[in-house]
């Protein structure tokens, strides 16, 4: 992601990234409203926008129309393209980790990203990502792959209980914390033993 969802992989309704000049394409040439292209990048686009059908990944791959099949097609592609920009970036990877609903479920999707960066050194165990393992690259493989199962609920609660304790006792969750006293280490429940006047 990058200023907004919008950019970078495409994902079940929403676009991706994507060529500016569309956007300027619809608003003058279609004539489209601010709001309806916004409702189009947002929610029509992604898979369910290709294919017309679904933005689950499940159901389009059990779905036999080729449209499904072009929009898992591109899905994966554009997946790729993204592992092969990070690795320029990284000046190499060290490992490829799947998770989330599709990449935790989906072997196929797995298997035709993978396909495609073979020149990274990316090599699969076929029979481990039909397993659906922990660990599914072969041992010809230069780099690990893995599926790890994504907790986003436990995430959030950690970083929610790490950033309440910076609150003094006593201090309501509306308290502004950037007005509390700054601690050699941050602003913490340490600098202030209470909630300084007027901050609440």
């Amino acid at each position: 992601m990058g200023f907004t969802a919008l950019e970078g992989l495409m994902m079940g309704q929403r676009c991706g990234s994507l060529d500016p000049g569309v956007v300027l394409y619809l608003l003058e040439s279609l004539g489209m409203s601010i709001r309806d292209v916004s409702q189009l990048l947002y929610e029509q686009s992604g898979l369910l926008g290709v294919s017309g059908i679904s933005n689950d990944m499940a159901e389009l791959e059990a779905h036999a129309a080729p449209e499904a099949r072009t929009a898992i097609a591109l899905f994966c592609y554009r997946a790729a393209s993204e592992i092969a920009a990070l690795a320029t970036a990284l000046g190499g990877l060290d490992s490829i980790v799947f998770t989330a609903g599709i990449g935790e479920n989906s072997s196929r999707v797995r298997q035709l990203i993978i396909s495609r960066l073979g020149w990274l050194g990316a090599r699969l165990d076929a029979d481990a990502n039909a397993r659906h393992e922990r660990k599914i690259s072969s041992d010809e493989s230069r780099i690990g792959i893995y599926i790890i199962a994504t907790d986003e609920e436990i995430v959030i609660a950690r970083a929610t209980r790490l950033t309440r304790s910076a609150f003094p006792p006593g201090c309501p969750a509306t308290c502004d914390t950037s007005r509390l006293p700054a601690g050699r280490h941050g602003r913490s429940a340490h600098d202030a033993p209470s909630c300084p006047p007027g901050i609440p």
